[in-house]
């Protein structure tokens, strides 16, 4: 959000900053967490964080992308009418901007954890053999021979279907529920 609201006001660098990770492939990226923390004295590589880390990193072109318009669509005027209220920038931000921005928040989290759960390219170079994110666990049973695997791997392409299916329905049910009201 702190990143979608220095677009929305105008920062262009970090904006281009922001959008690299939709540049650049994802298994470059996954290769160089493995190059930046595989030494001291960022050692993470054993370390189960560095898989969020890696799915975050690709999903935040997409939630500034979804928050960026909605930010800048706020009228300027009821941020300033709070402020002359007396309300201080948190409460501004609080009271003024996120009941504004709660259909685009739902929808910009929905979009974050349906590619967070989709993501290979860079989590194959992360995720650590006893703990696979479902696609890295996909392709781990594709590359052994066996219907028995491939059945596995089509098991777990229904699942995260399913799952990607279910968060997008969610974000959809918050937006139209939000907008009935």
């Amino acid at each position: 959000v702190p990143a979608a609201v220095a677009v929305a006001r105008g920062r262009g660098g970090l904006d281009a900053l922001l959008m690299l990770p939709l540049g650049a492939s994802a298994a470059m990226l996954g290769f160089g967490f493995l190059l930046a923390f595989d030494a001291p004295p960022l050692e993470l590589r054993s370390s189960a964080i560095l898989v969020p880390i890696a799915q975050a990193l690709v999903a935040i072109p997409f939630v500034v992308r979804a928050l960026a318009p909605a930010l800048r669509a706020v009228d300027p005027r009821l941020r300033e009418a709070a402020a002359m209220l007396g309300a201080a920038p948190r409460q501004v931000h609080r009271l003024v901007d996120l009941p504004l921005l709660a259909r685009p928040l739902a929808v910009a989290t929905g979009l974050a954890f349906a590619v967070a759960l989709g993501e290979f390219g860079a989590t194959v170079f992360v995720s650590r053999a006893d703990r696979p994110t479902v696609p890295v666990a996909i392709f781990r049973f594709l590359g052994r021979p066996g219907a028995e695997n491939v059945g596995t791997a089509a098991a777990l392409c229904v699942v995260l279907a399913a799952l990607v299916a279910a968060v997008a329905l969610l974000s959809e049910r918050a937006v139209v529920g939000r907008s009935a009201r």
